[in-house]
């Protein structure tokens, strides 16, 4: 098999937006390999390119084996004997954030971790350029072989080892996926009254252009910060019949002033 082969293990979100940046980066040898025919065939045929759902019909001896699966998945797949055989040796690398790179010692003794910093989705697929990847590699020559790779689809590369890299996770989960249930909230305390979500996209779209140049604990406002207890008393009664909003405000607004102080 060639050198510039990429085998994609996995048709997530993930795996889907790295599969269609490196098609858009010119890399023209890609293989998808999916447990399920229907969702591997559906990727496959639109990248145009073969796809497997069987570890036996892998490309032996590519150039990269990318596993873009759900964490608790790829522990599994790093011990499965057939897809150890087809790698023999060969690149290996996984796509998540929070597992040590060791993990896939067992598949292979050339192994790393090519980690796209970036929520994604297989809706929208979207442009690498300014996303971070984060690369650890067991060694110079392998971080060399993914660092070329990643430059080609990112101007964003960094050399990020397993212990930076959960932080870094856990840093993004306050940062996306707590504040994306913030405006889930938002948006039920809206519709409630029939208020359209929109009437916040200036606000939200202002707060992070802020924080681009200051830091966010220097960019925070409202009443918590101002520690006005009145405004902060009113919010929790009009929170009466959702008492677990009513904590949620609570604890935030002290830890706001907590940090103030």
């Amino acid at each position: 098999m060639s050198e510039n082969q990429i085998v994609i293990i996995g048709v997530g979100n993930v795996a889907s937006n790295l599969a269609f940046a490196f098609q858009k980066a010119g890399i023209k040898e890609l293989h998808i390999h999916s447990r399920t025919e229907k969702s591997a065939k559906r990727l496959a045929e639109r990248l145009k390119c073969p796809y497997s759902i069987d570890f036996k019909n892998i490309p032996e001896n590519a150039g990269l084996y990318i596993i873009a699966v759900k964490d608790d998945a790829v522990s599994e797949l790093a011990g499965n004997e057939i897809l150890k055989q087809n790698i023999d040796n060969n690149l290996v690398v996984h796509t998540a954030g929070s597992i040590d790179a060791k993990i896939l010692n067992p598949l292979s003794s050339n192994y790393g971790v090519f980690y796209p910093l970036q929520s994604f989705s297989k809706t929208k697929i979207l442009d690498f350029k300014n996303i971070p990847i984060c690369l650890e590699a067991n060694s110079g020559f392998n971080y060399q072989k993914l660092s070329k790779l990643a430059s080609e689809i990112s101007n964003d590369v960094r050399n990020i080892n397993s212990e930076q890299r959960k932080y870094i996770h856990l840093a993004a989960v306050f940062a996306n996926n707590f504040t994306n249930k913030m405006f889930a909230v938002s948006e039920e305390i809206l519709k409630e009254k029939n208020i359209d979500f929109n009437i916040l996209l200036p606000l939200i779209e202002e707060t992070f252009k802020k924080i681009q140049s200051i830091k966010p604990s220097k960019a925070q406002t409202g009443p918590a910060i101002r520690n006005d207890e009145k405004v902060m008393q009113l919010h929790i009664d009009l929170l009466k019949n959702k008492p677990d909003l009513q904590k949620i405000y609570s604890f935030v607004s002290k830890n706001i002033r907590k940090t103030k102080l």
